[in-house]
């Protein structure tokens, strides 16, 4: 991790690019997809609801006796705040969420976790009421703790995308709430959840560069 080529960036040089188009040379970072731990742990981060507790467990179930009691199966790791790593799972009842976006086969030793890139993945960034829930609090947090649209937006691409938005990223932010609560006659705190929303499930959040 402390090599020059693990911290490069994917935006390569050019003439690089163009005598390795394949990076066998490791001549720029592979672009890679955030796991799924890293991607729910880290919307849960963004709206400060990420229970960071270090310890214990939240299994309540032991034994082989009630193989399908509620107390055995996994947790919806959607109705959780704790830290992916700390939830217990079953291998015959891996979460939805998990498998979804590629979780480790828990039944077959694996070095290396398959990587797809299909539409449900998508959807459920776009869908789900558990990313509409972390945009939701989000942009409440957002419009009671800064005065300045301005602001809100340095704030909103600070905690999402780690980097503040550029003049045309502002403007078009800008318009697009506006735009929002004419289109669809809703309040100004729609308009923000839904442009939070927008950053959550962007390439930018959920892709290393």
């Amino acid at each position: 991790m402390l090599s020059s080529a693990y911290q490069m960036s994917s935006q390569g040089d050019p003439r690089a690019i163009a005598a390795d188009p394949e990076n066998l040379l490791l001549s720029r970072f592979n672009r890679q997809r955030l796991d799924i731990e890293e991607i729910r742990d880290g919307l849960l981060a963004i709206d400060g609801t990420l229970d960071l507790t270090m310890g214990g467990t939240l299994q309540t179930g032991f034994g082989t006796d009630g193989e399908n009691a509620a107390g055995r199966l996994s947790l919806d790791p959607t109705k959780i705040t704790r830290r992916t790593v700390y939830l217990p799972l079953r291998r015959a009842n891996l979460p939805t969420l998990l498998n979804l976006f590629d979780f480790g086969d828990a039944t077959t030793p694996n070095g290396k976790r398959l990587l797809t890139n299909v539409a449900p993945q998508a959807l459920f960034m776009m869908n789900s009421d558990f990313v509409f829930e972390r945009a939701d609090k989000l942009a409440k947090e957002l419009l009671a703790s800064a005065p300045a649209d301005s602001e809100r937006l340095r704030r909103a691409w600070l905690r999402i995308l780690n980097r503040a938005p550029d003049a045309g990223e502002t403007d078009s932010a800008l318009s697009y709430i506006r735009n929002y609560a004419i289109k669809y006659g809703a309040s100004e705190a729609a308009g923000w959840q839904s442009l939070c929303h927008i950053l959550m499930a962007s390439n930018e959040f959920v892709y290393v560069d």
